[in-house]
């Protein structure tokens, strides 16, 4: 039997200093861990962990970790540069690089240090096509990061075209899944009327006071439209602020950060959720909300279109927009039918973010660069 491909995946973040990007790692390696060999090699970050483990899977596989680093939080600056020279002294078939900041230049510097295997590149963040982020990228670095691989996977359309766009000649779109298992311990409390949902972190990108805005809007029309927020973050203050200037303070309701359960309870009662990003690289967050059968409005930026197909499986309004935004909430609210033929079209679309399937396109990537 031939000996399994050996595969390093550079994630700057990994256990246990995980989030969206990281799960796609997580949920990649437990598919995956058997038919190759697998080592994450990621940034130290914290000095107690082990700079190197191995790690057994419930169906026996086991796949390693390595940690780079002195166990101290700027460990992940020093990522880009003790990931390649590292990798160059040991055995391997493929180089998997997944976020297109720390792990992205990590593997542009292991093509310039003289990398000769395969390299595959997943892009994930859309936030950083935000002029407020991208303009702080060096453009010969943004660019290299997307034409030295070998491949370049973005988990949206709106990446797959940015990485074209910037040069990369050899591309293709795997979105990220969701395992929807744990919305099985969502209660399905009874909804609450006219109540608009979002839960989002309190950041610039996520495009809060335009939707803020838009519920003062949609009041005009569904006078009892009220707005719940999930979410913690720096610009908590700002829009609390922002909301009493609007006179909304009886009307919006912040209940911070929650763990993942009580926010999709949350969900679960509202009668739409709504994403106003002004950059997002999938949407993660408004899958869950269509697995729970909630109508769901979106912006269209970034990877929300491939989520949401407009008039089908929910709505899709302009970016910075509230009257628009505003539209789309009173839509569904006033329209009971509209609201269930949204739900449900949206929901028969799930299966494509399954991780079982997505991993098996990873799969076939990986025997592909491989052979």
């Amino acid at each position: 039997m031939a000996p399994r491909k050996r595969v390093l995946i550079y994630s700057a973040f990994y256990d246990p200093f995980i989030s969206g990007a990281e799960v796609m790692v997580v949920e990649t390696v437990r598919r995956l861990a058997g038919r190759f060999s697998i080592c994450v090699v990621t940034a130290r970050l914290d000095g107690t962990l082990p700079k190197h483990e191995t790690k057994t899977l419930g169906g026996g596989a086991t796949y390693e970790i390595t940690r780079l680093g002195f166990g101290k939080k700027w460990d992940k600056y020093a990522f880009p540069l003790l990931a390649p020279l590292w990798s160059l002294k040991q055995p391997h078939d493929l180089v998997h690089a997944v976020m297109e900041s720390y792990a992205g230049i990590a593997l542009w510097w292991y093509r310039v240090f003289g990398g000769k295997k395969p390299t595959l590149l997943t892009l994930q963040s859309g936030d950083l096509d935000m002029p407020v982020k991208n303009k702080k990228i060096p453009r010969f670095v943004w660019r290299n990061i997307h034409v030295s691989p070998t491949k370049v996977v973005g988990i949206s359309t709106a990446l797959t075209n940015r990485a074209a766009r910037l040069g990369a000649k050899d591309t293709t779109t795997i979105p990220n899944g969701v395992d929807f298992s744990h919305l099985a311990n969502v209660p399905r409390l009874e909804k609450k009327k006219h109540r608009v949902v979002t839960v989002a972190r309190l950041s610039p990108e996520k495009g809060l006071p335009f939707l803020i805005e838009a519920i003062k809007i949609a009041r005009h029309s569904v006078a009892d439209a009220e707005l719940v927020i999930v979410g913690g973050g720096a610009l908590e203050a700002e829009l609390k602020k922002f909301t009493h200037a609007q006179s909304l303070q009886e009307v919006v309701r912040f209940l911070g950060a929650k763990p993942n359960t009580e926010a999709m309870t949350e969900v679960a009662q509202s009668t739409v959720f709504v994403l106003p990003s002004l950059g997002e690289g999938l949407g993660i967050v408004l899958l869950e909300a269509q697995a729970l059968g909630v109508p769901v409005v979106g912006t269209n930026v970034g990877g929300i279109p491939d989520v949401i197909e407009h008039e089908k499986s929910g709505l899709l309004v302009p970016p910075s927009d509230p009257k628009a935004l505003a539209e789309a909430i009173v839509r569904i609210l006033s329209d009971a039918a509209l609201a269930a033929r949204l739900a449900e079209t949206a929901t028969s679309r799930l299966a494509k973010f399954d991780w079982d399937r997505i991993a098996e396109q990873y799969k076939e990537l990986y025997e592909k660069m491989t052979a």
